[in-house]
């Protein structure tokens, strides 16, 4: 009977003990996949609700500060990015210009540049004509040229006149005729637009007085530091200085017609798209912020898209711009380094390809498919990134799996 009940004793510790060792298995596979909600995990519209808010709370407080903590919290890589993004879009849905001019001034005080958001910045007003005095305000005695000494001799009398009337005449500077900086080596045309011929060109870095625009103000007609006049395309340069009151020429004449090829010809064109992918990745769960505790992941809370486009030979090409597939937002390559341009990826992802190149003529371009959605994203891809293992732990975690919180980086080539 003794040996019956401590057996029954042994059994029920066993149990117990085992129930245990469960529970702590159980916990250490699903207790870290959960965690506390993020501003990051916001939707792309929430979180351009909110970027809208903190503008017009910095437009009332002018707290630069402040501002910068409230958007800290999106952990977003790139503010100014995120804020031109969300300045887009707003334009695009048609909100106020209340709205539109507190995220252009938050913009402009966080960094981005000023010739990106001229469109949206409130015009500054002239101050108001100075008021004529009455006839009952007191006159302003000018003071009378000394009068010369009895001795003084006819010469010395007109330079003291001369020297009394240079002080009374106001100096006028007449403000600088603007003008445009080429940021590379580009084309000058005959007229505005790819179809006139090239007569010239703009060493990167030069610059050249502006003398007219054509009527959508996409073209500026320049005279070169020998003389001749041309258009460059307003994508590829920076203009300094106000352009208001640069006329619309009148003079345009129609770009001549494109010669027929002889039938002998052998077409040069190289075959396939102008732009062609020749490298993407996605990010490792450590480089997108995540980590791993033992066998289970933690997600990271990075969103983004970063784009390198290259020459033929290689080299960082920039002015080339890009348009995403979903929103036709559009970003310039070297706005975020040596060819560079970036895209925050709101889920479930975005996709991009590269629509004008750097002389603004329209190109075709391979499309990169920036997926946020696991389900979406190849088992090589997630392999790749260590998200997962094999086919089968890869189809396991798919879903939810770190949905919307994905990055990629990708390198477009130029053909020709």
């Amino acid at each position: 009977m003794k040996n019956s009940k401590r057996n029954l004793w042994l059994i029920a510790i066993v149990g117990i003990l085992a129930g245990l060792l469960m529970g702590m298995w159980v916990g250490s596979q699903f207790l870290p996949r959960l965690k506390a909600p993020q501003f990051s995990d916001l939707s792309g519209e929430q979180q351009d609700q909110y970027v809208a808010l903190v503008a017009l709370g910095y437009e009332a407080t002018g707290d630069l500060d402040a501002a910068n903590r409230q958007l800290e919290q999106l952990r977003v890589p790139n503010l100014q990015l995120l804020l031109s993004g969300v300045l887009e879009r707003a334009a695009t849905r048609g909100e106020g210009e209340l709205q539109l001019s507190a995220l252009a001034k938050l913009a402009l005080a966080m960094g981005v540049p000023e010739a990106a958001l001229k469109h949206y910045l409130p015009t500054s007003t002239p101050p108001p004509p100075t008021a004529t005095p009455t006839a009952t305000s007191t006159p302003t005695l000018t003071p009378s040229p000394p009068l010369p000494s009895p001795t003084a001799t006819p010469a010395q009398v007109s330079v003291a006149q001369a020297s009394a009337t240079s002080t009374q005449t106001p100096t006028i500077t007449p403000e600088p005729k603007p003008r445009v900086v080429s940021e590379n080596t580009i084309n000058v045309r005959s007229g505005p637009g790819t179809a006139y011929p090239v007569v010239s060109s703009l060493d990167s870095g030069a610059s050249a007085a502006i003398l007219a625009k054509n009527q959508s103000e996409s073209w500026w007609q320049i005279q070169l530091a020998d003389g001749k006049l041309g258009w460059v395309y307003g994508s590829v340069v920076t203009v300094q200085g106000n352009t208001e009151s640069i006329p619309v020429a009148s003079d345009i004449q129609q770009p001549p017609p494109t010669a027929t090829p002889a039938a002998t010809a052998t077409p040069t064109q190289p075959a396939g798209p102008d732009f062609r992918i020749v490298a993407r990745r996605l990010w490792s769960v450590e480089e997108n912020g995540g980590s791993f505790s033992g066998p289970s992941i933690n997600c990271g809370g990075k969103h983004e898209l970063h784009i390198k486009v290259i020459d033929a030979a290689g080299n960082p090409l920039n002015g080339v711009t890009i348009r995403s597939i979903y929103d036709n937002e559009e970003h310039v390559s070297g706005e975020k380094g040596p060819g560079m341009a970036e895209w925050i990826l709101y889920a479930p992802g975005n996709g991009v390809r590269i629509v004008r190149d750097v002389d603004g003529h329209e190109v075709s371009s391979d499309t990169m498919d920036a997926s946020t959605d696991p389900r979406n994203i190849s088992n090589a891809d997630l392999i790749s990134a260590k998200y997962c293992t094999d086919d089968s732990s890869c189809t396991a975690t798919k879903y939810p799996g770190c949905y919307g919180h994905y990055s990629w980086e990708v390198t477009f080539q130029r053909s020709y």
